[in-house]
This record gives C-alpha cells, structure tokens and sequence, in this order.
C-alpha cells in the first residue's frame, strides 16, 4: 500500500499489478478515515454517542470485510466498482426505510421516556446498529450475487 508514491501506484495499474487485495484494502483505510471525524467533531456526550462511534467503525471494517469475501476476496472480480455502485443504489433504496426505523425509535422513546431531545439514546443507538446490519447484510447479498456465474432475476446478456 501506498501512502506518497503516486508515481509507483500508477506503474501498478499500468501494469497490471494493482489487485482486488490492494483495492479493499485503500477502500477500507479510506473510509475508517472517513469514520473518524464522526468522534472527533461530535459532541460524544453520552455513552450512547461514544458507543455508536465504535460500532459504525466496526461495521465499516467488517461489512467491508465481509463484502470484499462476498464478492470472491482476491480472486473477486471489479471489487470496487461493485461497492461504491451497489451501496450507492442500496443507500437510495433503503433510505425510506432506515427514516421508518429511526422514526419508529424516536415514538418509543418519547412514548416510553417523555422528554426527546437531540442526543443520542438507546433507543436511537439501537436503530442506528438496525440500519447497520440491514445494509451491510445485503450489500453482501448483492456482492454475492454478482461472485457467482449466474444469479436469479438477472439477466446477462452479451448483448448489454
């Protein structure tokens, strides 16, 4: 991996030296890198906000994880593209949902507690892992689905 050479990093994809492996593996640095100002610019004023942190960084390296083996790990074909395009279509057609989830634990919480205000809580947390588990699971469904020669639903033709 590399973290200055830009000029050895472009001999390798001219090359044909740049793999799947180095691919998940910048993928991943990146997006824990991304996770990061999440703890750094938050408030973190509950347990619940610090909790949260760790868990999304968790799912990030690990869904990552387990997409990247979903998709055939290093011998996984355009394990990039596949997970930027399928967790970019996933995100708009779960959104409506994750609103559903985060709503229905908000109504708990007020229901159950009272006073709602804007700091994390259980019941929010608790939605926030939901969300997780939801869109890391099928990514790996769809990264899956792509892996195999054939899959249901989908048609592949020579003619796309």
């Amino acid at each position: 991996m590399y973290f200055w050479d830009i000029d050895a990093l472009k001999r390798d994809f001219l090359q044909g030296r740049f793999s799947q492996t180095q691919a998940f593996y910048y993928l991943v640095v990146m997006l824990v890198l991304f996770t990061l100002p999440i703890a750094i610019v938050g408030d973190n004023t509950t347990v619940w906000d610090k909790a949260m942190f760790w868990v999304d960084l968790a799912f990030v390296v690990l869904g990552t994880t387990v997409a990247y083996k979903s998709n055939g790990g290093r011998d996984g074909r355009e394990f990039l593209e596949r997970y930027v395009s399928l967790s970019w279509v996933l995100f708009v057609r779960l959104f409506p949902l994750f609103v559903l989830i985060f709503l229905v634990a908000v109504i708990f919480e007020t229901a159950l507690v009272g006073d709602v205000s804007y700091e994390l809580t259980g019941y929010t947390f608790s939605a926030g892992l939901l969300v997780n588990v939801i869109f890391y699971w099928r990514l790996s469904h769809h990264m899956s689905d792509l892996s195999q020669s054939s899959f249901s639903r989908v048609q592949v033709s020579a003619e796309n």
